[in-house]
């Protein structure tokens, strides 16, 4: 359940943590992102991007040109490029809530 202050400003989900692409970031395998559902990020936001309908990730994006570049937050994992038909923003992250 989402805190009440999230309700009254649009549509959030949740998004469980699988992997350690973005643990530069502070963000932890098993963590919770809450992303805000929306079809466009500014530059160096990190977001949920869907990948030619089929993979989904949450990278930092970078758009320049023909270009998407989905960045992770982790030395050991190259950016990867596309082109912007194969990239659909499904919302920006907001808040991250960890177990210990």
């Amino acid at each position: 359940t989402l805190p009440v202050e999230f309700k009254k400003k649009g549509d959030f989900f949740g998004l469980k943590i699988m992997g350690d692409s973005m643990i530069e970031a502070g963000i932890k395998e098993g963590d919770t992102v809450i992303i805000k559902k929306s079809n466009y990020a500014d530059n160096g936001q990190i977001v949920v991007a869907l990948i030619d309908d089929n993979e989904v990730m949450l990278k930092r994006i970078l758009q320049k040109g023909n270009s998407v570049a989905l960045e992770s937050a982790n030395k050991n994992y190259e950016t990867k490029i596309f082109g912007p038909d194969r990239v659909k923003v499904q919302g920006v992250l907001v808040s991250l809530y960890r177990n210990f």
